[in-house]
């Protein structure tokens, strides 16, 4: 059954992104609603992101890049969706649309395109 092949793919994918959830803000009472999903961008790269929306509102991504979990919030976008790093050590941004999306680090106001055509699952 491919809905039971989802759900126990899905239980270790979150419990990966469980240590960088703890580093939120976010009480451990809170229900929490996740999407998981990966990404394949150019040159074949594929980055697993798990997005989690708390009741509270509050919308976070959590993405493995360069070898390390990065938690990042939901930002204004003017289109599509906008995450940037909670860790100013570590300026990552993944802003998408639909199926698409882009990751781009540095300084918000300057930051350099990293993997292009990224396409989710």
């Amino acid at each position: 059954d491919c809905t039971m092949f989802r759900f126990i793919l899905a239980v270790p994918v979150v419990a990966l992104a469980m240590p960088a959830l703890a580093e939120t803000s976010v009480p451990a009472d809170t229900t929490l609603s996740t999407i998981q999903t990966e990404y394949t961008c150019e040159r074949g790269v594929r980055v697993p992101v798990v997005f989690i929306n708390t009741e509270a509102g509050e919308s976070l991504a959590i993405a493995q890049l360069d070898g390390q979990q990065v938690v990042m919030t939901q930002v204004v976008s003017g289109s599509g969706m906008r995450y940037r790093s909670r860790d100013e050590n570590r300026p990552y941004e993944l802003h998408g649309k639909g199926n698409d999306a882009l990751i781009a680090y540095g300084p918000e106001e300057d930051a350099d395109l990293i993997l292009r055509d990224c396409v989710s699952n």
